[in-house]
């Protein structure tokens, strides 16, 4: 049952960041970016977390630097490793997507106040279960 419901949640929150108005989605970007909001990431750890190829975020990460959202740097330790890091750009573009999907599910969703603080406290809830289960 435990597991039905967590895709049960998967499906319906792709569903609603996908229907949105505003074209509002949690895409790959979006993603990247809120991975490396306040770490930098070797491309391994991006990898498992994003589940795509190497290859893939090989191309993700490029048109990301090139866009001046992300930065790419050697680690220290060994000149031939690269890491991500998000930029300021990145970060604002990151608080405008969040604050559009935002906006996009409170309307989808119908919720007043009330509603979004009790929908912020139930997801806290299971986000810390879920969290602690891993």
């Amino acid at each position: 049952m435990l597991a039905e419901q967590i895709l049960a949640i998967n499906a319906t929150t792709r569903k609603l960041c996908k229907n949105s108005e505003n074209g509002a989605i949690i895409s790959q970007k979006m993603r990247f970016l809120y991975l490396v909001r306040n770490e930098i990431l070797a491309p391994k750890a991006l990898v498992n977390e994003l589940c795509i190829a190497k290859p893939n975020l090989t191309i993700l990460a490029r048109t990301m630097v090139a866009e001046g959202l992300i930065e790419k740097m050697r680690a220290d330790e060994d000149m031939r490793s690269v890491h991500y890091k998000i930029t300021d750009k990145g970060l604002a573009e990151l608080n405008r997507m969040i604050a559009a999907l935002e906006d996009s599910v409170t309307k989808q969703l119908n919720l007043d106040d009330n509603g979004v603080k009790k929908g912020e406290e139930l997801l806290e809830t299971a986000l810390n279960f879920l969290n602690g289960a891993l």
